[in-house]
């Protein structure tokens, strides 16, 4: 049987649109390019900068493919626009094979020993670049964003807050920062779009965080600025279940190891530059405290509902939903730091007050199923935030929570020294641990 071939062809940056295209290949004839628009355009690069950006394009190109391989699953890959290192063909094949995990799981698939990057005699130049002591900050829109946001402005750090496409409040998040605001473009060729929906192709979830990073880096080459600060937290290293001895972790792409991983690829090209999560070394409630204690003006802005961050405009909500994995979470670790009547205007329901979201919460508290495939916090955060309800007067009569018992949990505020913070940006660690 003749084998099938995933080809990454080429790849183009126009400097005076700020235009990217990847282009893509299967053997049975099957072609795609995806664009990327970068905002104000045009970009004037020196030499070196340019040198430096085309490798990052590179990497980019290979990163961006997985919404489009993962469609063919082919027996073969083979890079055309480059030829990548032996450490970059092995980052490769783990970002491939642990960001698609979840797809693998939801599409009965098992990819171990089926990702194999090819890799060549080649270097990278490792390149000095003079960036500004400025960050991007991507701006989700839900509260993690929101507290860095804060924290850069407590560090007297100059930033500006980005995202892709853009939403309504990521926009209104950024507003209320005081931050600078821009957005970029990442056009799906129409023609997966098309597979997708009619059933044709293998559809799900992809490493979402991951491609961004790689992009987010092309920018800030264009920009000059030195940090990408994100805003993954501890809790995101942990994962959902296992398929043999692979950790399946919806959150792979916003955790420790992909960091670090990632990081690494960045020092092999342009050691000045920094890419960390200022949130790392603390849980998702730890955040939320500083969110209801830092955030206050965003509260009737933000939202963690990723029905409002929906490709199809037509199927996206203005905030949230109330009824999904990531509503039922956000609600129940924001709930003991927040006013109830002021939390249940904001998500615009009480989910815990809602016999119908019991299954959810069981899965939420680790009593049936699995972690759900979602960024959702870790069980014992959520055990721990529960039970602080269940001892207070003003939660422990809503039906949830009058129904469940679950396990005591530890403090969920201990401070993590695993982190790549820079030096420079350490002094939030003390504001942690205040």
């Amino acid at each position: 049987m003749k084998q099938s071939i995933f080809y990454f062809d080429a790849y183009h940056f126009e400097k005076t649109v700020g235009e990217v295209s990847f282009s893509y290949r299967v053997s049975d004839g099957s072609t795609f390019t995806e664009k990327i628009i970068f905002p104000n355009a045009p970009f004037e690069l020196n030499k070196e900068e340019e040198k430096a950006l085309d490798q990052v394009l590179f990497l980019a190109h290979i990163a961006c493919g997985i919404s489009y391989y993962k469609a063919f699953l082919p027996d073969e890959i083979q890079v055309k626009s480059g030829t990548l290192t032996k450490a970059q063909a092995t980052f490769f094949d783990t970002y491939y094979l642990k960001g698609l995990g979840e797809f693998a799981i939801k599409n009965n698939l098992n990819l171990q020993g089926k990702i194999n990057f090819p890799s060549g005699e080649s270097k990278t130049d490792t390149i000095a670049l003079p960036f500004e002591q400025k960050a991007l900050v991507p701006v989700g829109g839900g509260k993690d964003s929101c507290v860095v946001m804060e924290l850069l402005k407590e560090l007297n750090i100059s930033a500006t807050g980005v995202a892709c496409g853009g939403s309504k409040s990521q926009s209104a998040c950024a507003e209320k920062s005081g931050f600078p605001y821009i957005t970029f473009k990442r056009i799906i060729d129409p023609k997966l779009m098309k597979l997708n929906e009619s059933g044709q192709s293998h559809n799900g979830h992809i490493p979402i965080t991951g491609v961004l990073a790689f992009l987010l880096w092309t920018l800030a080459i264009l920009r000059h600025e030195k940090y990408v600060v994100m805003a993954c937290e501890k809790s995101a290293n942990s994962g959902n279940m296992k398929q043999g001895n692979l950790i399946i972790n919806h959150q792979w792409s916003k955790s420790f190891e992909f960091e670090k991983m990632f990081f690494n690829l960045t020092q092999e090209i342009t050691p000045d530059f920094r890419y960390f999560s200022l949130l790392r070394p603390i849980s998702e409630a730890h955040i939320a405290k500083l969110f209801a204690e830092k955030c206050k003006t965003y509260f009737d802005v933000f939202t963690s509902c990723n029905k409002a961050f929906k490709l199809d405009l037509n199927k996206r909500l203005n905030r949230w939903c109330g009824a999904c994995d990531k509503c039922r979470f956000v609600f129940l670790i924001l709930a003991p730091f927040m006013d109830k009547k002021t939390l249940i205007r904001v998500v615009g329901t009480n989910p815990l007050d809602d016999g119908n979201q019991m299954e959810g919460y069981r899965e939420l508290l680790g009593l049936s199923g699995h972690k759900p495939f979602e960024c959702v916090g870790e069980m014992d955060e959520c055990r721990w935030a529960f039970n602080q309800l269940k001892q207070n007067p003003v939660w422990q009569n809503d039906y949830v929570v009058k129904v469940l018992n679950v396990p005591n949990a530890p403090s969920p505020f201990d401070v993590s020294d695993e982190h790549l913070i820079p030096k420079e940006l350490q002094d939030v660690m003390a504001r942690f641990r205040a």
